[in-house]
Order: structure tokens, then C-alpha cells, then sequence
């Protein structure tokens, strides 16, 4: 950016602070598809727009590709604690919205009573963290739609 380190932090506090916006901006940018998702229709097609939203971001013009959340909720060097702890909370936030919304379909009878929900949105994260990953390490657009596609047939319930 051609901008000293002094400049930098003068513009935007310590590193720290710097983060917090960076992530504040990834997410309103990069993650708006998620929120989309949880005004679906029924469960499935939360599902659907998640895991498309997720094969979309990452097969887009924009790199690196992966999450940001992920891989620091995953490493951080020593002393960032406070940074880790902070994309962890943001990613429990979203976590306990996608679990409130299939509890919501569950009781809305998207599913059969046998699918516990809190499982069946902890099944839905894992996921689209795993297409996230696998876009990270290289898959390829194809691969990510057919993993997204294999899903979703394995998806119970009804389909609006």
C-alpha cells in the first residue's frame, strides 16, 4: 500500500483494532449470503442458499480463496489470543443463528421428527467449512457443486 507500519496504526489503532475492522468489512462484503440464507423459504432451501452462496464466494474473482474465520479461529500466533477469541465469537453468533433457524423449520415440519435440529445445523456448518477448506486446498468449481449437490440430495425433509 506503500504506507508505513506508524501510518497504518496512527489510521486504524493497534493491530488488533485493525483486525476487527478488516473482519467488520470481510463480512458485510463477503458474507451477506449467509444471512440471505436463513430468510429462506424452509430448511432445505437454507441449505441450498448456504451451500451456493459458500461455492459462489469461492469461485468468484477474489483471493485468496478459503475463510477468513477459519483459519483464525483455527491459528494465530502467540499473543493474539484476544483475535482468535474474537472470530470465534463472531463464528458462535452465526452458528447459533443457523441453529435457531432449523429449530424453526423443525418446528415449522420441514424435517421428520426423527432429525434433531441443533445436529442437522451443526451438520449444515460442517459443511460448508468443509467446502470452504476444500476450495482453499485447490478443488475445483466443479468438485465444489458436486459435493454441494451430493448434500443436498442427502438432505431430508421437504423441498419448497
Amino acid at each position: 500500500m506503500g504506507i508505513s507500519r506508524a501510518t497504518l496504526y496512527a489510521s486504524f489503532g493497534d493491530k488488533e483494532n485493525l483486525f476487527r475492522k478488516v473482519m467488520d468489512l470481510y463480512e458485510r462484503e463477503k458474507t451477506a449470503y449467509m444471512l440471505e440464507a436463513l430468510d429462506q423459504p424452509d430448511a432445505h432451501g437454507v441449505a441450498e442458499h448456504l451451500l451456493h452462496g459458500t461455492i459462489a464466494l469461492q469461485t468468484g474473482t477474489a483471493d485468496p480463496k478459503g475463510s477468513m474465520g477459519i483459519v483464525h479461529s483455527l491459528s494465530h500466533a502467540p499473543g493474539d489470543e484476544s483475535i482468535r477469541e474474537f472470530v470465534t465469537e463472531r463464528g458462535r453468533y452465526w452458528r447459533d443463528r443457523l441453529i435457531a433457524r432449523i429449530e424453526q423449520a423443525a418446528r415449522d415440519g420441514d424435517f421428520p421428527p426423527s432429525y434433531e435440529p441443533r445436529s442437522l445445523a451443526l451438520t449444515l456448518k460442517a459443511a460448508t467449512d468443509g467446502l470452504l477448506v476444500a476450495a482453499g486446498s485447490g478443488a475445483s468449481e466443479s468438485e465444489l457443486r458436486a459435493i454441494a449437490e451430493t448434500f443436498l440430495d442427502m438432505w431430508p425433509g421437504r423441498r419448497a
